[in-house]
């Protein structure tokens, strides 16, 4: 049996251009998740309960469903809130589990993206709280 050669695959001229403009498409993509939740948060603040931003959200583009989904933020904002300081990672993983905010997994990935995006604040001792108490002693 005669053994293959194997042709190292070049890159095409037409993959290389699809792929040089999939960076700007992603940071596109980006910016408007970003303008949907500060959007998402306005509407919120307003007094609008969910369901009724669900309706607008809907009302607006129906093919925005990912934006009408539950934001873990929200219930890990809620909870920093009512304690008033910052809380250790895993106590606040498990509040929020027990309350039934979802699972452990996703709230866990969700205190962890938020540290990285500068919505959450990481404190001495593991523990996570708000960027406005930043400048307050724990």
């Amino acid at each position: 049996m005669a053994n293959k050669k194997s042709e190292s695959p070049e890159p095409s001229i037409g993959k290389a251009r699809a792929a040089a403009s999939v960076g700007p498409l992603l940071l596109n993509l980006r910016n408007a998740l970003t303008e949907v939740e500060r959007c998402r948060i306005a509407l919120k603040s307003m007094g609008f309960s969910q369901s009724r931003w669900q309706e607008i959200v809907n009302d607006v583009n129906p093919e925005l469903r990912f934006a009408l989904r539950n934001q873990m933020l929200d219930p890990i904002v809620a909870y920093l809130k009512s304690t008033g300081k910052p809380v250790e990672r895993n106590r606040l993983a498990r509040a929020l589990y027990a309350q039934g905010a979802g699972p452990i997994q996703r709230i866990r990935q969700s205190i962890t993206t938020n540290l990285r995006i500068g919505n959450l604040t990481l404190y001495s001792g593991n523990k996570v709280g708000l960027p406005a108490w930043r400048h307050t002693t724990y």
